[in-house]
Order: structure tokens, then C-alpha cells, then sequence
């Protein structure tokens, strides 16, 4: 264990915790944790700035047809986030500590069929260190009043969109396929440090990013920050009413000043040389189709994102994702969930050309995946996904990919 994890698992042990009466009037099918309230000690704790939202996620799938190995495999993944507030640790107003601790095992494959995009965006987290605990985010935020936050720190771009309603979710809620968990835009790192800022004006909500350019997943105080160059980000988003129904309208552009490789002198004889200035802008549009009386947060609509990029260095050219998905698709069931959402990314034409000679077939990438997620209790979700691919190697037959999932939250 890292000293930046243990650091902060020892302030959360050291925080005061005063338990009393069990205060999770719930019994055992109707609580929102499967351990309950811990004697009033979750409670306590969270009286006094600490909450503690622990899931484990267990995977069953495999290849049902297309190139590979059509074998089922199982897999399994822990996610505790963490945040402590400062107010309520009785120093100052509206400071916060987020973490995301991270342990994956087993044998399930993160990839399959060929495609270049995660099939299963959980066990892809976090990179390169499957059995190994990892904090793939360990942010402070500061808020100013209601309207304004700064954050800065280890960020995972996951964590990132967890609140979005059709996308986010870390592949244990939702969607499983990463580019309908996260979209890639082809330069946002698997795990970034840097600062961003939220602020709230009328008639639009603006996020900013400046960030380091390379992955950090395993880094918690490195010493060449923006060594390499910077990676700017920029949305904005604005909230209205469509035929009565909740619409947003957004816009996000983002640069990288980084270089990467120059994809024309991949077939060169004498190397590959770099080109820098990589950018992706793409545009967002929700609409709400079915919202519950009972629940303001459980409502399924429609999605669109569209983005264009300059296709070198940056892998991605153009891109589109569309699809359905929220929550309450069912009356009476305003805790469950479903999504069909289906991407086509048109990645560079310069890298293609350079491949095609090698590889025989580089092409697009495209899918569609539908899931639900039935909520039999609170703190238990059994899930079932299936993913249809024609993945970029296109020496790969078209591959099909059914999931089952189970997520416990304690």
C-alpha cells in the first residue's frame, strides 16, 4: 500500500466516531448498505465529515461469436470512494477530500473481439495493476457558495462523468463499453492530475480543465508535471425546457500541446517522427422523455454526442454516440436502470493508411450495447449487458459479447 493511501486511511481512522443506536430504521431488504448503519457508526461517522460508499462488482462474460477465445470467464471489482468535509470536521466551509480506491481481480478480459475500445470499463480500471490497490483519483475541492468549486489532484476521467445520467456509472452501474461510460476524445489520459474548475452563471454552466497530458495511475507526487506539455479543456453546458421535458445543450473543446506520434512516418524508413497540437471538439444534446412524479432524479431521455477531431496525432477524426437510457422505465421501479446506446468512431484516416499495408485491415470502429440493471434491494443490483461489435481490426469477424453482473454495495 502506497504512503498517500495509507495516509489518508489513517486520518479516516483517527477521525472521531461516537456509536450508538442502529439509526438504518430499514431492515435487512429495505437498507441502503448491506451492513447497515454499523450500530449508528456510519452515521457518526459521516456527522463528523466522513462517508465511506463501498461496492464490490462480481463479471461473468465471455466471447459468444467472433475471433477469439469463446470461453466465460468471471471477474471481480472493488470500488470505495471516500470524501472527507471540512466543515463538519469543524475546520472550514466547503473543503473536500475525494478518493476513489480501486482493486480489480480475476481472470475476465477487459478487451475482447477485437475491438479497440474496453468491452468492460471496470476491469480496464485501474491500468496495468490488475491485484493491486490503486487510488485512481485523490482530489481536493473547494467550493465557493453554491455556484463556483476549484479541485485539483488525481483525477479519473470515470469519476469524471459518474453523475452524468446515461453515461458515467464505472462500468458497475450502467453501461459497460467505455466509450459509453467515458467517451474517449483520444487525449484525455486513463488517469490525469491537474486542476479543474466549475462555475455556474446564466444561462450556462462552464467546466475547465488544465491537466498534465500523461497518465498517472500510478503517480501521487510526481516531480515532472507538465514536462511533457498541457492538455486544456473547456464545456459548456445550459439547462432549458423542450415540450415541458428537460433538455441540455453543450459544447466541449479540448487541446493537447503534448507531441504524439506523426501517423504519416509510421511506414517511414527511417522512424516515426511526433507532431504536437492535437484538439477534439464534439457537442452534446440530452432531452428528458419520461421523468417520475415521485423521484426528481429517475427519468430516461435521449442522447446525442458528436465530436470531430484533426485525426493526427490524435487517433480519433470524427465520432457519434446516440442512445436511450435513465432510470424508471418502469412504474414502480424508479431505481432501476437501462440503456441502448450505440458509437461510431471514425478513427484517423492518416494512422489507417499507414496500417493497412501491415495489419491487411484497419478500419472504424462501431457497436451498440443494450443493458438493464434491476435493483432487487438497495444495496444489491443484478445486471445483464450485450454488446455487439465491428471492431477496428477488421481481420476480426464481427464479435458479440454477453455480460452478466452483480454489484453489492456494503
Amino acid at each position: 500500500m502506497g504512503t498517500p493511501i495509507a495516509a489518508l486511511l489513517l486520518s479516516v481512522l483517527a477521525a472521531p466516531v461516537v456509536f450508538g443506536q442502529e439509526t438504518d430504521k430499514g431492515d435487512f431488504l429495505t437498507r441502503s448498505a448491506l451492513t447497515g448503519d454499523w450500530g449508528g457508526g456510519r452515521t457518526s461517522l459521516a456527522d463528523h465529515g466522513m462517508s465511506l460508499d463501498l461496492r464490490y462488482t462480481s463479471f461473468y462474460q465471455g466471447l459468444a461469436s467472433g475471433t477469439g477465445d469463446k470461453g466465460y470467464e468471471y471477474g471481480g471489482k472493488m470500488d470505495a470512494f471516500i470524501k472527507l468535509d471540512s466543515r463538519k470536521m469543524g475546520l472550514w466551509e466547503g473543503g473536500e477530500l475525494h478518493s476513489h480506491l480501486e482493486y480489480r481481480h480475476g481472470s475476465a478480459p477487459a478487451n475482447l473481439g477485437g475491438g479497440i475500445f474496453s468491452v468492460n470499463t471496470a476491469l480496464y480500471w485501474p491500468v496495468d495493476t490488475p491485484d493491486e490497490l490503486v487510488a485512481t483519483s485523490l482530489n481536493f475541492k473547494q467550493k465557493f457558495g453554491d455556484r463556483s468549486s476549484i479541485a485539483f489532484g488525481k483525477f479519473n476521467p470515470v469519476d469524471v462523468y459518474a453523475s452524468h445520467p446515461f453515461y458515467g456509472g464505472w462500468g458497475i452501474d450502467r453501461f459497460m463499453n467505455i466509450v459509453l461510460v467515458a467517451p474517449p476524445s483520444g487525449l484525455v489520459p486513463v488517469v490525469f492530475m491537474g486542476a479543474m474548475g466549475t462555475f455556474e452563471t446564466e444561462p450556462a454552466t462552464w467546466s475547465i480543465i488544465v491537466a498534465d497530458p500523461n497518465d498517472r495511475t500510478n503517480d501521487y507526487f510526481p516531480g515532472d508535471l507538465f514536462s511533457d506539455g498541457v492538455l486544456l479543456a473547456a464545456n459548456a453546458t445550459r439547462v432549458s425546457q423542450l415540450a415541458g421535458r428537460r433538455t441540455t445543450y453543450g459544447i466541449t473543446g479540448l487541446y493537447s500541446t503534448a507531441e504524439g506520434s506523426d501517423y504519416s512516418s509510421i511506414g517511414g524508413a527511417v522512424g516515426t517522427s511526433t507532431k504536437s497540437g492535437a484538439w477534439n471538439v464534439n457537442i452534446q444534446f440530452t432531452h428528458d422523455l419520461q421523468a417520475s412524479s415521485g423521484q426528481s432524479d429517475a427519468a430516461w431521455g435521449f442522447y446525442l454526442k458528436a465530436g470531430i477531431a484533426d485525426g493526427n496525432p490524435n487517433y480519433v477524426q470524427r465520432s457519434l454516440i446516440v442512445g436511450i437510457g435513465g432510470k424508471a422505465l418502469f412504474f414502480g421501479r424508479p431505481q432501476d436502470s437501462f440503456g441502448i446506446g450505440a458509437y461510431y468512431y471514425d478513427l484517423s484516416d492518416t494512422l489507417q493508411d499507414e496500417l493497412n499495408p501491415v495489419l491487411t485491415d484497419f478500419r472504424d470502429e462501431s457497436a451498440i450495447e443494450a443493458f438493464y440493471s434491476w435493483a432487487a434491494t438497495p444495496w444489491l443490483q443484478i445486471g445483464a449487458s450485450i454488446q455487439y461489435i465491428n471492431p477496428a481490426r477488421g481481420y476480426h469477424e464481427h464479435a458479440l459479447v454477453p455480460s452478466l453482473r452483480t454489484q453489492i454495495r456494503f
